[in-house]
């Protein structure tokens, strides 16, 4: 008969074996996909450390996973726009208020464009969706020099490229 303390250490010792077996195993789609697109100038590793993240892409296909990486690609933009917005609030000059109001504007238009390339994806429309997402890409490195984003504007390229890469090797 098993003891009742050892009923919570069992379940806590099961409980950390499914998480960490879940985060560091990827599923043979995200194998497959990270492998094919990694000419595409985005890294195997960050593919495969960067979709298996995310908790939709246990069991999904190829498109499923093009879906996830547009998704994180239009969250990332979303927390960019809000760095934009706190910084134009806290611009000193008008000078400062209205480059950030460029780089505002740039995000502010890139968010519905990531949006319908994810849809794009999921209608199985590839091509262009990954026209859409190259554009995207353009965002960040058109605000340096505009407004700070540091190390957003790395991840948002980053995610951008993964999601460009796989809409055009599922096209």
């Amino acid at each position: 008969m098993m003891k009742h303390w050892m009923l919570p250490s069992l379940l806590l010792l099961f409980f950390l074996r499914s998480i960490s077996g879940s985060s560091s195993n990827s599923s043979p789609n995200i194998e497959a996909v990270c492998e094919n697109v990694q000419d595409s100038y985005v890294d195997k590793k960050y593919c495969i450390r960067t979709l298996s993240s995310d908790v939709r892409s246990r069991g999904a296909d190829a498109r499923g996973l093009g879906v996830i990486a547009a998704e994180l690609t239009a969250a990332k933009a979303v927390a960019i726009k809000s760095h934009i917005e706190q910084a134009r609030r806290k611009a000193r000059d008008r000078y400062g208020r209205r480059l950030a109001e460029a780089a505002l504007e740039i995000f502010s238009d890139v968010i519905p464009s990531v949006r319908w390339a994810a849809e794009s994806i999921k209608g199985e429309f590839y091509a262009s969706a990954g026209a859409v997402l190259f554009v995207a890409l353009d965002a960040a490195s058109a605000c340096v020099g505009v407004v700070e984003l540091g190390k957003a504007a790395d991840e948002y390229v980053n995610l951008a490229l993964l999601a460009q890469a796989i809409a055009v090797h599922l096209h």
